[in-house]
């Protein structure tokens, strides 16, 4: 009974301590937000927010703060608060490595950061990310985004960006154990400039640790007393920085530490715990506290203290609650060693059996996140190659596309074009042919009045005579004959002057009937020859020339042979005599050809638009059989060549 009670008491007791500072923290928050409600609504008020939660980032109230204060910022429209306040969101949530919640607030962060166009927090909080990637193992992913990081940045033009995109493909590197192009990467990163005192720092470091996992002691020393240096150069000149430069001087001391660990060399070891005692509090991070714990399990391993030894083992295990299980299971192997050394088997039994089982767990655990980490990649590299692929189709259409646009457009221009000039060259044509038109309309209006003279003449002579015939009686028999002749001549002339121009009115027309027979030209044109030598009261000589004797053509006799009279036959009331020669012959051997020289129809001034009219009734008949009339001259002398195909028509 005794011993419940005193139980009970314990319990209680515990409870009460466990309350106590439950009690206080609620009596703080509660008293910052009565101060927070009683200041003026300024930037002051959310910066007295901002700065509180930074003390107490650990007190899982202090998100309470940055919401006010958020709330605040936006009312005010104050942009740069705003993102120095959603930074404070992604630092709350790496404080308790809550990766899900990380990528969230990372996501506003960026969206407030590309509308203040300010990227600095933005990439700082991209590297913590893909830092705890690395540290879970996913490093291909760390990597490829890492780049993706970087070009990114070049993109917007960001020089802290860039130079934070090398120095987290380094550490994902270093994560994947390959330190040699870790280290190539932060040398890339620091070749950058300007850089500031941080960003030396960070490389310094981030050397420092990369030179330590490749056994080389030296280079990670030298990069050590870099880095010092640039930190006594701050604090030398400003002494109250010392505070904010506390935690590198500390992860400084505790990397000495390691090296001397590993050489075990003790006085060395001794002085940088020493100088590290200086800078330890409890508000570090785990990872510190593990390691600077851990510096002094070493330095009494080293000593042989297993009074101290041993509860600093326990002490340094205890703070791994769960986080860097494959240091864990190192840490407890060596424990066991210290037990072994210590002459404890039985202790040293127990720290090796459960640092097998944790390892086994670690490694049935590293090897299901290998496995996601690698379908994840496999889904990532599928996804980047199909979206690749659908780039490429994509393109290839559009450039198939724009190909068949183009060579339509050029079709379509190169249509466009000739149906222009086809345009262009009916209506020249159509000008051309209204030219003519007009031309002929003008032709025919002079050819009618010359015409017309031609007829009133002799039309006006017989009507003349006619009446003088008819109402005189005081004429002669001789002056009776007379006038009587001349009405015969004229009736004659205006007869044969309307036949002419009625079969000229005909071909022009295409109306003229042809009887085409099969005939002798060779007997045509001996036919002609009688026939103009013949005429009554002319004196004429015609001489036919030819070599043939004899060739049957398609001819139209009564047609041509009126030709043939027209070019050989004196016009009539002309009585002069005239010699007139004309040959036969072959021109082609489907071809014949007839040479007329001192034609009548070329000589003489008188009746001139007689003659037009008959050269242009034999040009007509002629060219309706595809042959030819032509009037030129040789030798002095003018000709009438007249050519006549061989060939049957039908």
């Amino acid at each position: 009974m005794k011993k419940l009670i005193i139980l009970l008491l314990c319990t209680v007791s515990s409870v009460s301590f466990a309350a106590t500072p439950n009690t206080n923290d609620r009596h703080l928050r509660d008293s910052i937000f009565r101060i927070y409600q009683s200041m003026p609504v300024d930037t002051a008020r959310t910066q007295f927010l901002k700065d509180i939660f930074v003390r107490n980032i650990d007190k899982d109230w202090s998100a309470e703060l940055l919401d006010s204060a958020l709330a605040s910022a936006i009312s005010m429209k104050d942009v740069e608060s705003e993102l120095a306040l959603r930074y404070e969101y992604f630092r709350y949530y790496t404080f308790r490595l809550d990766g899900e919640n990380m990528d969230k607030t990372l996501a506003l962060l960026k969206e407030v950061c590309y509308r203040s166009k300010t990227y600095e927090n933005y990439f700082l909080a991209l590297h913590y990310i893909l830092q705890l990637k690395g540290t879970k193992g996913d490093t291909e992913s760390a990597i490829l985004e890492s780049r993706k990081m970087r070009e990114e940045a070049i993109r917007l033009k960001d020089n802290r960006g860039i130079f934070l995109s090398y120095v987290t493909e380094g550490k994902s590197y270093a994560f994947a154990r390959n330190l040699e192009k870790a280290i190539e990467l932060y040398k890339k990163a620091a070749e950058l400039t300007p850089l500031s005192e941080e960003d030396e720092l960070m490389i310094y470091q981030y050397l420092a640790s990369a030179y330590y996992l490749l056994g080389k002691l030296p280079e990670t020393i030298t990069q050590l007393e870099e880095q010092r240096k640039v930190v006594d150069g701050i604090i030398s000149g400003n002494t109250e920085l010392l505070a904010s430069y506390q935690n590198t001087l500390m992860e400084i001391e505790l990397m000495y530490c390691k090296i001397y660990l590993a050489i075990e060399d003790v006085p060395n070891l001794k002085k940088h715990l020493d100088e590290a005692a200086k800078f330890y509090n409890d508000d570090y991070f785990s990872s510190i506290k593990i390691a600077y714990n851990f510096s002094w399990a070493g330095y009494y391993y080293l000593t042989k203290d297993w009074n101290k030894c041993f509860p600093q083992f326990e002490l340094t295990l205890s703070l791994f609650r769960g986080t860097q299980p494959m240091y864990e299971v190192d840490m407890r192997r060596i424990m066991g060693d210290a037990y072994v050394d210590a002459g404890r088997y039985k202790e040293a039994a127990e720290a090796y059996r459960t640092a097998v089982l944790k390892c086994d767990s670690v490694n049935k655990a590293t090897l299901r996140m290998n496995e996601e980490a690698v379908q994840a990649n496999y889904r990532i590299q599928k996804a980047l190659l199909e979206k690749e692929v659908g780039a490429k189709r994509f393109w290839q259409i559009a450039v198939g596309g724009a190909s068949l646009f183009v060579i339509l457009l050029v079709g379509g221009v190169l249509r466009v074009s000739r149906i222009y000039r086809e345009l262009a060259k009916s209506e020249r044509e159509m000008r051309e042919s209204y030219a003519v038109v007009q031309a002929a309309d003008k032709m025919k209006e002079v050819f009618l009045h010359n015409i017309t003279n031609e007829i009133s003449i002799p039309l006006h002579s017989v009507v003349t005579l006619s009446d003088s015939l008819c109402q005189r009686s005081d004429l002669s028999m001789e002056e009776q004959q007379e006038y009587s002749v001349a009405i015969r001549r004229n009736a004659e002339k205006l007869i044969d002057l309307i036949f002419n121009i009625l079969d000229l009115s005909r071909l022009e027309s295409g109306m003229m009937k042809f009887n085409v027979l099969e005939y002798d030209m060779v007997q045509l044109c001996i036919d002609a020859k009688m026939q103009a030598e013949l005429q009554e009261g002319i004196s004429v000589r015609v001489d036919f020339l030819t070599h043939l004797h004899t060739q049957l053509v398609q001819v139209d006799i009564v047609r041509f042979m009126k030709l043939l009279s027209s070019v050989l036959m004196s016009p009539k009331g002309r009585c002069e005599p005239y010699e007139v020669q004309y040959m036969l012959d072959y021109k082609s051997i489907n071809e014949l050809r007839i040479v007329v020289t001192n034609s009548p129809l070329l000589m003489g001034a008188e009746n001139e638009r007689e003659r037009e009219i008959q050269h242009a009734i034999n040009r007509l008949y002629l060219e309706a059989f595809q042959g030819s009339y032509q009037l030129c001259e040789k030798d002095g002398k003018r000709l009438i060549v007249i050519t006549y195909p061989i060939k049957s028509f039908s």
